[in-house]
C-alpha cells in the first residue's frame, strides 16, 4: 500500500533538491508550495502548479500570521501570537503535518531563521515576569536552547512590546526592538549576551543589513505631532558592542500625510537584492492611508520620493530579478508595480475585494507571485510578466485572517535574493 509520504513525493512535495544561486533556493526536481499562513490556527498549503489548495493545517494556536521556513526547507515555524499564546507550531514543510509546539513566552512574535540555518530566533510581543523575551530555537532537535530576558523600563506599555527583528548577515548577532522603551538590543549568538542597547526617538520597528551597517526604521520621532515623520538610523556595526550612528534619514512626507497625524507611521525598511538601494513605506496608523514610499542609496542620497497609488503602505517586495518591486498595503484593495530601473509605477492592479494585501511570494522564474488579502481571505495569483490577476484563492470562508505567505528562506520578508546582504 502506498503511504502518505510515497504520494505528498510522487505530488512533488518530497525533499526539496536545489541549487542555491545568490542565497534563493532554485528548485531542480521539487516545487516549494505557497503556506498561507492564517491567524485563525491554520495553514494553508496550496500547489502552485496547479494553484488550487492541497492540504490545511491546523496549528492548534490562534494569531498565527507569522512564519519563517529553514534554508533546508525542512520546517516551517509559526508564532502564535494572540494575548493568551505562548507557543511556536512547528511545520513539517515536506510531509505538511504538524510536528510539535515549542513553549517560547508570551506571544511569540516572528520567527527567524539565521543566516546558516541553524537557529530561530523568536521575539515576543508580551513579557513574563517583567522582562521581554527571545528565544532561541534549535532547528536540529526543535528544543529552545537559550531564552535572552531583556530589561524593561516601561512594563505598563500598551500593545506589542515588540515586533521583528534581524540577523546580522554572518549570523553572529540578533539585533531587536522594544516598543516600550523605544531602544533596541544586540544579542551575541555565540553565548546569548546582551552586547549593547541603543536608545532611538521612536518604535524601532524594522531591522536590514547591509555589510557592516544596520538600517532601523523608526514609526515616527515622538510624541507624535505634525511635524513627525518616520525616521530611518543607520549604524556602522564593524564592532556590534560599541555600534556608532552613521546618520538618520528623515522621512518627508506630503502635505496631504501631514495633515493628519494618523497618516504618520513608518512600517518597512529594506534593500533591493543588489543591496543598492533602500527603500522606506510611511504606512500610517489605522485607518492606513499613508502613501509616501522614499527610496534612497546605500550611502543615503535620496533617489525619489514616491507618491503611492495605494493606501497604507508597507511594504517593496523585490522580484527576483530585480527589475521592479511590489508595492503591499494596509487600508486598499490594491497593490502597485514598480519599476527598480526608474522608481516610476508599471501598473496598478486592483482586486476589487477587501483590504491590507500585505505579503509577497514569488516563484523563482517570476513568471508570476502570490499576494495576500487579510480582510478578503485571500491569496490572489498575479502574473509576473502582464500583471494581471490570474486566480483568487480563498483560504478560509471568513475570518479576515490571511496573513503571511512563506515559500523561501528569508531574512527581511521583502527579499528571498541574497536574504541577507554580506
Amino acid at each position: 500500500m502506498t503511504t502518505r509520504r510515497e504520494l505528498l513525493k510522487l505530488a512533488g512535495f518530497g525533499v526539496v533538491y536545489a541549487t542555491f544561486y545568490k542565497g534563493f533556493a532554485l528548485a531542480q526536481e521539487r516545487v516549494n508550495p505557497v503556506f498561507a499562513l492564517r491567524g485563525d490556527g491554520s495553514v494553508v498549503v496550496i500547489d502552485p502548479r496547479k494553484d488550487e489548495v492541497i492540504a490545511k493545517i491546523s496549528t492548534g494556536g490562534k494569531g498565527g500570521t507569522l512564519g519563517s521556513i529553514t534554508k533546508d526547507g525542512k520546517y516551517l515555524f509559526v508564532a502564535n501570537n494572540a494575548p493568551d499564546q505562548r507557543t511556536v507550531s512547528v511545520i513539517d514543510a515536506v510531509n505538511l503535518r504538524k510536528v510539535k509546539d515549542i513553549e517560547t513566552g508570551a506571544r511569540p512574535k516572528h520567527p527567524l531563521v539565521s543566516p546558516n540555518g541553524r537557529v530561530v530566533a523568536v521575539n515576543h510581543s508580551g513579557i513574563d515576569d517583567g522582562k521581554n523575551r527571545v528565544a532561541f530555537i534549535s532547528t536540529r532537535n526543535l528544543e529552545v536552547i537559550n531564552t535572552v530576558e531583556l530589561p524593561v523600563l516601561n512594563t505598563g506599555h500598551k500593545g506589542d512590546f515588540s515586533m521583528h527583528g534581524t540577523f546580522s548577515p554572518d549570523g553572529k548577532y540578533y539585533f531587536v526592538g522594544s516598543y516600550s522603551d523605544n531602544r533596541f538590543f544586540i544579542i551575541s549568538t555565540s553565548d546569548f549576551s546582551v552586547v549593547a542597547h541603543v536608545d532611538v526617538a521612536g518604535n524601532p520597528h524594522y531591522f536590514d543589513c547591509y555589510k557592516n551597517t544596520l538600517w532601523v526604521t523608526v514609526e515616527f520621532n515622538e510624541p507624535k505631532k505634525e511635524t513627525s515623520k518616520p525616521m530611518v538610523y543607520v549604524y556602522d556595526i564593524s564592532n556590534p558592542a560599541k555600534p556608532r550612528e552613521m546618520m538618520v534619514l528623515e522621512v518627508e512626507l506630503d502635505t496631504n500625510e501631514i495633515s493628519n497625524t494618523a497618516r504618520i507611521e513608518g512600517h518597512h525598511g529594506n534593500f533591493t537584492n543588489d543591496g543598492k538601494y533602500f527603500m522606506v513605506c510611511n504606512r500610517g496608523a489605522s485607518p492606513f492611508e499613508g502613501t509616501t514610499v522614499r527610496v534612497y542609496t546605500n550611502d543615503g542620497k535620496l533617489v525619489k520620493a514616491i507618491k503611492s497609488a495605494v493606501k497604507g503602505v508597507g511594504h517593496a517586495y523585490v522580484s527576483p530579478n530585480g527589475e521592479y518591486a511590489v508595492i503591499t498595503q494596509y487600508g486598499d484593495t490594491k497593490i502597485e508595480i514598480v519599476s527598480l530601473k526608474n522608481f516610476e509605477t508599471i501598473k496598478v492592479i486592483d482586486t476589487g475585494v477587501g483590504r491590507h494585501m500585505g505579503h509577497v511570494v514569488f516563484m523563482e522564474d517570476g513568471s508570476k507571485f502570490y499576494v495576500t488579502n487579510r480582510v478578503a481571505d485571500s491569496v490572489f495569483v498575479i502574473d509576473g510578466k502582464k500583471f494581471e490577476i490570474i486566480k483568487r484563492i480563498q483560504t478560509a470562508e471568513g475570518g479576515q485572517a490571511q496573513g503571511q505567505v512563506v515559500r523561501h528562506f528569508y531574512g527581511v520578508f521583502e527579499r528571498v535574493v541574497n536574504p541577507y546582504l554580506a
